[in-house]
C-alpha cells in the first residue's frame, strides 16, 4: 500500500506560510507526481530499482525545496528537473510534453495555495483516496484542515472534479523506453541534445 510522504517544511518566497499552507503545498506536489502516468509506470515497473517509490517521494521533496532558495523557480526549471530525474534515475527519455504539463500544473497549484485556495489540492487528494488500494483518509489527517474539507470532497460528482488539473494527458500514453543509440555510416554514435523550451 502506497503512502504519500510530504517533503520537509519549507518557506514560500519571503513569507513564512502557515503549517496548513505548507502541508497542502507539499501534498499537492506529491499528488501531481502520483498522477503522472509515465512516472507511475516507471515506479510500478521498478525502472529506478527497488527504491523506485522512494525516488518519486524524493523528487517531490526536491521540487518543493527548489522554491526555498530560489522563490522565482518557474515551470522551465521544474521541467528541466523532471527530465533529468526521469533520465538519470529511471532511464526514461521522454518524447512527449507530459513533463511540461506536470511542471505547469505545479506552478499553477503553488499560486493557488499561496492565495489560500485549497480547492484543487483537496480535489486531487479526494480523488487519490477514492482509488482502490490507496491508503485510508485517516493516514492523511495531518494535512486536512479541521473542517475536513478534503474528505468531504470525495462525494462530489465527476463534473466538479473536472476542474482539478490532471498531470496525465486525456488519453494515457505508454511510457517510452530510452532510445537506442544511433550509429552513422562511419560507425560513430550520434549524440542527441536534450531540447529546452527556454528562449
Amino acid at each position: 500500500m502506497e503512502t504519500i510522504r510530504p517533503a520537509h517544511p519549507t518557506t514560500m518566497g519571503n513569507v513564512q506560510p502557515s503549517s496548513e499552507v505548507t502541508a497542502k503545498w507539499e501534498l499537492g506536489v506529491s499528488l501531481i507526481l502520483y498522477n503522472w502516468d509515465v512516472l507511475t509506470e516507471a515506479v510500478n515497473n521498478l525502472w529506478g530499482g527497488e527504491d523506485s517509490s522512494g525516488k518519486r517521494d524524493w523528487l517531490a521533496g526536491a521540487i518543493v525545496e527548489m522554491f526555498v532558495g530560489r522563490p522565482e523557480t518557474d515551470e522551465y526549471d521544474i521541467e528541466e528537473t523532471l527530465l533529468q530525474v526521469m533520465g538519470d534515475e529511471f532511464s526514461v527519455c521522454l518524447e512527449d510534453d507530459s513533463s511540461w504539463v506536470v511542471a505547469r500544473q505545479i506552478i499553477v497549484l503553488r499560486r493557488e495555495i499561496m492565495d489560500g485556495n485549497f480547492s484543487t489540492v483537496d480535489k486531487l487528494h479526494a480523488r487519490f483516496l477514492a482509488r482502490p488500494g490507496n491508503p485510508p483518509a485517516s493516514m492523511f489527517k495531518e494535512v486536512v484542515d479541521e473542517s475536513g474539507s478534503s474528505s468531504s470532497e470525495e462525494g462530489e460528482g465527476d463534473e466538479e472534479m473536472g476542474d482539478a488539473p490532471s498531470a496525465a494527458p486525456s488519453e494515457p500514453r505508454q511510457p517510452r523506453q530510452p532510445l537506442e543509440p544511433t550509429i552513422d555510416e562511419e560507425g560513430f554514435e550520434l549524440v542527441r541534445k536534450r531540447g529546452s523550451r527556454r528562449r
